[in-house]
This record gives C-alpha cells, structure tokens and sequence, in this order.
C-alpha cells in the first residue's frame, strides 16, 4: 500500500458575530485540512485549527512535509511520524511545522482505521463507548448585556442535560469576573461540575491568586490556562497558594514539553489536544505520561477527534463540546455533527475512521487555498 497523493486545503469559516476570550476577538476560524489518498482507494482526512491564519501551517504541509509522504506506506504511522519531525526539528518542534505534522498524523491514523475497517476508537482498543463531556461558552460578544446573555447561555446547556459547564475568565476585572462565576454556580446548582478558562490572560501570580480566593466558594472542578504554559514555575507558585486544581495544554507541543509540567506536580488536568500536540500518536503518549502519574486528561476542543481517543483512554475526564457555531464552527463542513446524549455524554461513531461525514459543497463554499502533492510535483 502507499500513498500517493496529499491535499492541502486551506479552509476560513467566518464567525455570524464577532466573539471574544481574555485576550483576543475572533471574527473568524481558519483551519487546515489535509487528505491522504493510497493505491488502495483509501482517503484519510486530518485538520487542525488556527487563530490567526492556517495558510503557514498549509505551506509546511506543501513544502516541507507532504513530499515526504509520497510513496511511503501509510500504515507506517510511527516511522512517518519520526522522519517528519525530526528532519524538521530546526524549522519545527512546535509552531506550525508542529500543527501541519498533527493534520497528517490525524490523518494517517483515519486512514488505518478505515484499512482495518474499524472506527478509530476500536482500532486504538476501546476503554468506554462513550466520554463526559462539558458545555464550553460563557465567551464575550461586543455590544451584549453580559450577566442577562450569560444567563441565557447557562440555562440552555443545563435544559440540554450538561452535568459539566466551563466558561470564560480573564478579560475583565476581577471583581466583575467573580459575579460571572458566582451567576453560574447559583444557576447551575452545587451538582453540576464548573470549569473557568483564562486563556493564558494572567502574567502574574499574585493578580491570578486575586480571581482564585475570590471564587474558590465555588467549588471549580478546575481552572484552565490561567498563564501561558512556559510559566512552570509561576503554576508551581499558584498551585501551592490555591485549591483551585490547574490545567493546561492546549497549546502544548509533544511529549517532551508536558513531561516536565507533569513531572513537577504543577498540574492537576492537562489538556493536550491532537490537532496541536503532534497527532494521534503523540497526543497519545502524553496521556500515558498523564497517567503514570496519576494526572487527569481533558483534552481541548474538536471532539470529532477527541472522542474516539476518549473512549480508548481511561484517564480521560471530559471532552470539551460547544453548542452551535457562535464560537467554534467547523460543524458548518460536517454533514453528521455530534449531539449529546440524554446522559450528557458524547459517544463516538461506529463507521469507519473518524466517522466524519465531509460536507464537500460547504468546503468548497470556505475554501481559501488548495494544494494537490503527488508524484508529479514531488522533486527527485
């Protein structure tokens, strides 16, 4: 079996409103698609997300990685995984060569799986058929009554069954964050578990420690990246100060990264995220780091792919899941997106690969760029 062709594509999904976390305002999603095509008549899809532009992240994939696959057997997962990371390492490690190599690592693995025809979740050897997952909003929107839309917003994902709500921290001032908190416990009752998200907002400890004691009452089940992840000893610092239990790892790059925050004891969740970290088969070997020492996983967003890794890994607590396409819309290319289930949970396909239903017409409709590699573009 070998691959024969990569496709690139570029992909902007614009938001319906502009949308806002602590430190940026969205007014669209970009994202990177990539497809490999086999001799065996095989497609595998793998995409990832970017903030800014996916447009870098597609150039490595057209420059640097795709050729690299051509001709190569595409159950060689590890050995590809390898060669496309370490005869990068100069250019790469983390960044965009870092998504690019995740989009195709997704990729191949969809591809195996639908070779062995299996969903993915059975080929990676299923723990569950099914993950908790959590209500992902309380963002902010430009010119809304904040504590009234909020409100709304909590109450649907409560009538929905959620048993589990995150919302949105950091842009404001604390005392103004702490009713936002305060609200949604008072909504949401003391059975359903919350989360709160800085994105990173806090450079220092002491502000962060101001937020913490002012909503500890609350009972967080955690407090997701309240400073950037390279800040290890700064969560040394707030994790002894709090009892608030931490997470990070969004934006966390490969096992070797994680390993050092894990290792500390800094970290109660860590978050990695396939689309991010390096893949399938990097995100999961982090969880493998996670559980050896007795760390929780929760990883973040697309659960069109966490979910089948979910539910093949038992450290898993929770898949992030968000309602609609306010903040996150890349249903709007999916011809089957996710539904909850009456129990609050998320339950993997069991159609082959990743079980994604590709809504061509819609991807056509948002498509920036598209690159085709094969052995006629492919250099000797």
């Amino acid at each position: 079996m070998k691959i024969t062709k990569v496709i690139s594509q570029w992909v902007r999904i614009p938001l319906e409103n502009p949308v806002g976390f602590s430190i940026k305002t969205l007014k669209h999603r970009e994202h990177l698609m990539v497809r490999i095509q086999s001799d065996a008549g095989i497609e595998g899809v793998g995409f990832c997300l970017q903030d800014t532009s996916a447009k870098p992240a597609k150039a490595v994939v057209d420059e640097l990685l795709g050729p690299m696959l051509i001709g190569e057997d595409p159950r060689d997962i590890a050995k590809l995984w390898d060669r496309m990371y370490f005869q990068t390492v100069r250019a790469g490690r983390r960044g965009n060569v870092l998504v690019a190599l995740s989009a195709i690592d997704i990729a191949l693995w969809d591809h195996q799986a639908k070779a062995a025809g299996m969903p993915l979740h059975k080929l990676l050897g299923s723990f569950r058929d099914e993950v908790p997952c959590y209500a992902s909003g309380g963002y902010y929107y430009e010119g809304a009554d904040m504590f009234p839309r909020l409100e709304q917003e909590i109450r649907s994902y409560v009538n929905l069954g959620y048993k589990a709500i995150k919302i949105k921290v950091g842009r404001l001032d604390a005392s103004t964050e702490a009713k936002r908190v305060a609200l949604t416990r008072d909504i949401i009752g003391p059975d359903i578990k919350l989360m709160v998200d800085a994105n990173q907002s806090y450079l220092d400890v002491n502000e962060c420690m101001d937020l913490c004691k002012r909503i500890e009452e609350h009972d967080i089940t955690f407090f997701e990246e309240p400073m950037p992840m390279d800040m290890i000893e700064g969560y040394n610092r707030l994790k002894r100060q709090t009892s608030i239990p931490l997470a990070t790892g969004e934006i966390g790059a490969t096992r070797w990264e994680f390993q050092e925050m894990i290792k500390q004891g800094c970290l109660d969740y860590v978050q990695h995220d396939a689309t991010q970290c390096g893949g399938v088969s990097e995100w999961m070997k982090i969880t493998t780091l996670a559980g050896a020492q007795g760390v929780t996983v929760a990883p973040h967003y697309f659960w069109d792919v966490h979910v089948h890794l979910a539910c093949a890994a038992r450290e898993v607590a929770y898949v992030e899941k968000f309602i609609g396409t306010d903040v996150t819309n890349f249903d709007l290319v999916i011809s089957n997106p996710y539904q909850l289930t009456p129990r609050g949970t998320l339950a993997p396909p069991n159609s082959l690969g990743l079980g994604i239903e590709w809504d061509e017409e819609a991807i056509k409709h948002y498509l920036m760029e598209e690159s085709i590699i094969d052995q006629t573009t492919v250099s000797v």
